[in-house]
């Protein structure tokens, strides 16, 4: 969940009940010491799920909403499971994307060594160069005032 301060994102819902639903769905998991045991919760979880289907009243549905969020939020496990690229995983952040003009400090011997990529690249930087050229330099142009 995002915080913070700053407006919050409208949502519909349906999509708030999708939240809540995956939210349960992974609570259920984290509690399970069995993936059978798991699976068994899970089918439930669903099956409470479809049971609202037929529920037309929004004001039924909004209250239902509400009780399910704070079931899950009383519900919610001490220690879950992070997966290791989500923010708290073991591997969040860790590859460290290299601006494009780093390969422009390269040694020339370092180049050589990867020849076809920098052929490649060099290509691209001179179809861009000549793009913004042709066509962005041009479409940004001051417009003359008028007399």
């Amino acid at each position: 969940m995002p915080g913070g301060v700053g407006p919050r994102e409208i949502l519909t819902h349906s999509q708030k009940v999708c939240r809540l639903y995956k939210k349960a769905y992974r609570t259920t998991e984290n509690w399970a010491p069995e993936r059978w045991m798991f699976r068994f919760n899970a089918v439930v979880l669903r099956g409470r799920f479809d049971e609202t289907k037929s529920i037309k009243d929004m004001r039924v549905l909004a209250k239902m909403l509400e009780e399910g969020e704070k079931e899950c939020w009383e519900q919610q496990h001490y220690d879950p499971s992070v997966f290791k690229t989500d923010p708290g995983g073991i591997v969040y952040n860790r590859e460290a994307v290299a601006p494009d003009w780093v390969f422009d400090q390269w040694h020339p011997w370092e180049k050589v060594q990867t020849m076809d990529f920098f052929e490649s690249r060099q290509k691209l930087k001179a179809e861009f160069n000549e793009y913004y050229e042709k066509s962005l330099t041009k479409k940004y142009q001051p417009e003359a005032p008028a007399q």
